[in-house]
């Protein structure tokens, strides 16, 4: 058995191409988000599959919004799978915008896609992207479903009528006996196949419809493409097939007699032939392999006897049945049915079992990547309908096929209403089919996993930051009036600590204090106080152990007892960060209702919302996303292109950007007001903060400036920059009122509100900052995220020193910052759906997966309860992280292995899964088919005996 499974495993899940089912962005160039030193001569865009040039489109657009390519589109080199696009020479420095509307020539489905380009700057950014309205298609759907149910009705009937008469037909009595009831049925089931063939022509007009309206063009344009070519071919196979349907249908009843088994096979074949087209336009046949293509075929072709053969049975054939005044037939006719119709279904459940994974493994290998797409949420759906049909025929094969067998062999008497509720169960379970091929026509007409998320890779596994020779012991001078108090506290974790302290006069001499207390109170748990003697060291200090149990904000109270003089007591709030070991991740993630980008998200706590600009082109919008019952508000900004970063000012009112127009606005929620202060010079704004006076602060990439903009006069103030074509990226505003920018070119650089003067920082030697993305000023310590060192480096600006800490994954691009209540500091890693989190003493730390693949985490924050907030700009969500931690009691010193959130991968492959399932599924289905044969020729004994 094991080299079965292996020789399966190897056969079915060899290297095969990835499919996107839509034509997808998979690589352009120049490269998404990279930055070019010139005009290219063109764009080139690769994707997933053959595109339709002649109803597609594509365009680059400049920083002022003007059109910048020579409206040229043409392919590369004959590879019908690449667009370009000829570009104007010469062009200024800007980010620049690629859009793309593409017709694939392999499904028939249009989608949009866009990314973005610098010449002479480095835009950021996240990938190519598809509007995430293509990832599921509704209408395309919804035309294509009928012809799905009227195909597996048409083969079904077919197949069913060729199929199920042959063992009643071996009984002599029982054949008489059906003999007044076979007209009827074959009358219903013409009509069925008629029926099913109304659907898929009434269907086939639906399709091309939908397609000329989404390549915009006329039905005579749409049929002139390559899927308007199968869809001919559809529409020809579909026209036959009704008119061979009508003919067979007058005969029966001019003739009240059965339709020949060529005439049942003429209507089987050209049935097959219309599944075949199906295929020519499903997501196998993105894959470009033949293979593909016919497993798809064989998959459907499996579904449409199932399924249809079920229409059949329960809508015409038992019905009829059932109307017999003979009970002993009726029982007999049951009894053979049922194992009869099981042999078919055993057979295709082991077909579909071998097709289905394989199949999936051609279009989307990735498992974790399937099971966080739409597809795969649709596919499991499709699974547990399956689940359903197989218990119901369980019920049908175990308890109704007994009683039947009982009746006939034993001549007792069957109650009606067991009869009534087989009939009832196979129309439920007809009806259970219908809603599987519902999912089924959702996920033919949804964007693959690869599609959905075109950038998503293979993770790197989580690794753990480096333990850094960092003392983590808390040490603080307590002033008061009657003089100080020195407190150390080592190591200052969760779990047992070691106390010291050490008291001076108001002169800073050693006090005379005789004695000293510790209480202990955790604030946020209502814990104590506690109080703690200790003991007088030799050198004067006092000392105690006692365990600070539980992470956060602890109070801490000491007092040293003087004997001539006042008492020295003073207070401090300290807090405890706990072990990574303890952390508890909960994420949660709130779907924007329509497409949306968001980008940077804003803490309200006044509103206790969040609030993200859509940075989708033309959007012209802001989200607000209430934390308490995870509703959003759509706030519409006239004449706004979009919103990239936001402000929440004092008088909870918000300032954005709108790079593309170079805009400063100004919306006030409770009023819907909204200003607009367009810039005096062009270029992309690239970031936006508020300082303590409520000045907003921006830096503009191409004239290399940061803006200065005072709301009480309404002026702008231009600072240039020292650095020549530093490529601003982000600017912060820190608690003492300084500003923080961030330069691409490696540095950062200090601006003091009051002057406007700005000083640069940058690593002494041969060390430099790799492209510093966002800077994160807290308390005495600047953290800077280095994009392309895949780690965080901290600045301290009194020494004026930097320290690195060690990468947590080098799959990772360190992005938008935050602090947790426990001290931690956050940052996303926007190309690996992940963010992290770490300790700065120690910079040990983990990360924490983001369910939706392809998310494209940029910027986050945090509210007053210390959870981390971010915004999926390709996942089109805000989402959060909600931090709890345990008590892990340690010893001083020792250590305990980071944990790992509960959002985790899947862990094996599909292979892994698909290889022994596929093999078990072949070992039961052989089993059931066996024992549904043997049931048959038992039961048809059975009933010649009886004759």
């Amino acid at each position: 058995m094991r080299s079965l499974v292996a020789v399966i495993s190897a056969v079915a899940f060899a290297s095969m191409p990835r499919s996107f089912g839509h034509a997808s962005i998979v690589d352009s160039a120049p490269a998404p988000f990279a930055s070019v030193p010139s005009t290219p001569g063109e764009i080139v865009v690769n994707f997933s599959e053959p595109i339709e040039i002649s109803y597609s489109r594509i365009s680059v657009i400049a920083p002022d919004g003007s059109r910048v390519d020579r409206n040229d589109p043409h392919h590369v080199d004959g590879d019908t799978s690449t667009f370009a696009v000829s570009m104007q020479p010469a062009l200024p420095e800007g980010v620049y915008t690629v859009t793309t509307r593409v017709l694939s020539a392999v499904d028939g489905h249009v989608t949009d896609g866009a990314f973005t380009f610098g010449i002479g700057v480095a835009p950021g950014g996240e990938g190519p992207s598809g509007a995430p309205s293509s990832i599921l298609q509704p209408t395309e759907s919804a035309s294509r479903f009928p012809g799905m149910v009227g195909q597996i009705v048409v083969v079904g009937a077919a197949f069913g009528s060729l199929w199920l008469w042959k063992p009643l037909e071996r009984v002599p009595w029982l054949a008489a006996a059906l003999g007044a009831k076979r007209p009827a049925v074959d009358r219903s089931m013409v009509k069925l196949v008629i029926i099913g063939t109304g659907l898929v022509i009434g269907s086939n007009i639906a399709m091309i419809v939908v397609q000329a309206i989404d390549i915009g063009a006329g039905i005579p344009e749409a049929i002139a493409t390559k899927f308007g070519n199968v869809w001919m071919t559809r529409m020809i196979e579909s026209s036959i097939l009704m008119i061979i349907a009508f003919f067979v249908y007058r005969k029966v009843v001019k003739t009240g007699a059965s339709p020949s088994r060529a005439e049942m096979l003429a209507i089987l074949v050209m049935g097959i032939a219309v599944l075949v087209t199906s295929s020519l336009i499903a997501h196998g046949a993105a894959t470009g392999e033949t293979v593909a293509i016919l497993l798809d075929f064989f998959h459907n072709a499996a579904a449409s006897i199932w399924i249809g053969g079920l229409v059949l049975m329960g809508f015409v054939a038992v019905p009829k049945i059932l109307s017999l005044a003979d009970e002993r037939a009726r029982s007999a006719a049951i009894s053979i049915l049922i194992p009869r119709f099981s042999t078919i279904v055993v057979t295709i459940l082991g077909v579909s079992i071998i097709t289905g994974p394989l199949l999936l493994f051609m279009i989307e290998s990735d498992l974790s990547l399937t099971l966080a797409s739409m597809y795969g949420r649709i596919l499991a759906i499709k699974l547990g309908l399956a689940g359903v049909m197989v218990a119901l025929g369980a019920y049908s094969q175990f308890v109704i096929q007994k009683k039947a067998v009982l009746a006939t062999t034993n001549g007792s008497s069957v109650q009606f209403g067991n009869y009534t509720r087989f009939a009832k169960i196979l129309k439920v379970e007809a009806g259970v089919g219908i809603a599987l091929l519902l999912m089924v026509s959702l996920m033919a007409n949804s964007a693959l996993p690869a599609g959905e998320f075109p950038q998503y890779g293979r993770q790197d596994e989580q690794a753990a930051f480096a333990a850094a020779p960092v003392p983590t012991t808390y040490e603080q001078t307590l002033y008061t009036s009657a003089g100080k108090a020195r407190l150390s506290i080592d190591p200052f974790i969760v779990g047992q600590n070691k106390f010291l302290l050490a008291f001076f006069d108001a002169e800073g001499n050693p006090a005379d204090v005789s004695s000293a207390t510790i209480k202990l109170a955790q604030i946020e748990r209502g814990i104590g106080p506690i109080s703690i003697d200790t003991v007088r060291q030799q050198d004067g200090t006092f000392a105690a152990n006692a365990a600070l149990s539980l992470p956060g904000k602890w109070s801490i109270q000491v007092e040293g007892t003087r004997e001539q003089s006042a008492n020295i007591v003073a207070n401090v709030d300290a807090t405890v960060r706990p072990a990574m070991s303890s952390l508890k991740f909960e994420v949660k993630e709130y779907e924007i209702p329509s497409q949306s980008l968001p980008l940077f998200p804003v803490y309200d706590r006044a509103r206790q919302s969040i609030w993200a600009g859509d940075s989708l082109p033309e959007s012209g919008r802001m989200w607000q996303l209430d934390m308490a019952t995870g509703n959003y508000t759509e706030h519409r900004l006239a004449n706004v292109s979009l919103v990239t970063q936001t402000a929440l000012g004092a008088d909870d009112t918000l300032w954005y950007i709108d790079p593309v127009q170079t805009l400063l606005g100004h919306y006030d929620p409770e009023t819907g007001a909204d200003e607009k202060f367009p810039l005096p010079e062009k270029g992309i704004l690239s970031s936006l903060a508020m300082d303590q006076d409520g000045n907003l602060w921006m830096p503009i990439v191409q004239p290399n400036k940061v803006y200065k903009f005072s709301p009480a006069q309404g002026e702008f103030t231009a600072i240039d920059i020292p650095t020549p074509d530093s490529r601003p990226v982000a600017i912060t505003a820190g608690a003492d009122g300084k500003l923080w920018l961030a330069e691409s070119v490696g540095k950062i650089a200090m601006i003091d509100p009051a002057t406007g003067g700005i000083t640069e920082y940058a690593p002494s030697g041969q060390n430099k900052l790799d492209t510093p993305t966002v800077v994160f000023p807290d308390g005495n310590i600047l953290y800077i995220s280095e994009h392309d060192s895949h780690t965080v480096t901290a600045f301290n600006p009194l020494f004026e020193t930097f320290r690195e800490y060690p990468s947590l994954n080098e799959g990772g691009l360190p992005f938008g910052m935050a602090k947790d209540a426990y001290g931690n500091i956050w940052f996303a890693e926007h190309e690996i759906d992940r963010m992290a989190v770490f300790d700065p003493r120690t910079g040990q730390g983990t990360e924490v997966k983001i369910p939706t693949a392809g998310s494209f985490i940029q910027y986050i924050t945090a509210d007053d309860q210390g959870r981390i907030w971010f915004a999926e700009q390709r996942g089109a969500a805000i989402g959060s992280v909600t931090i709890t931690a345990g008590a892990v009691p340690q010893e001083p010193g020792g250590e305990t292995p980071d944990g790992e959130g509960p959002v985790q991968d899947v862990g094996f492959s599909l292979a892994d899964a698909a290889g022994p399932g596929i093999v078990a599924g072949i070992v039961l289905s052989a089993f059931l088919y066996a024992k549904s044969s043997m049931d048959l020729k038992r039961n048809v004994r059975a009933a010649i005996s009886k004759g």
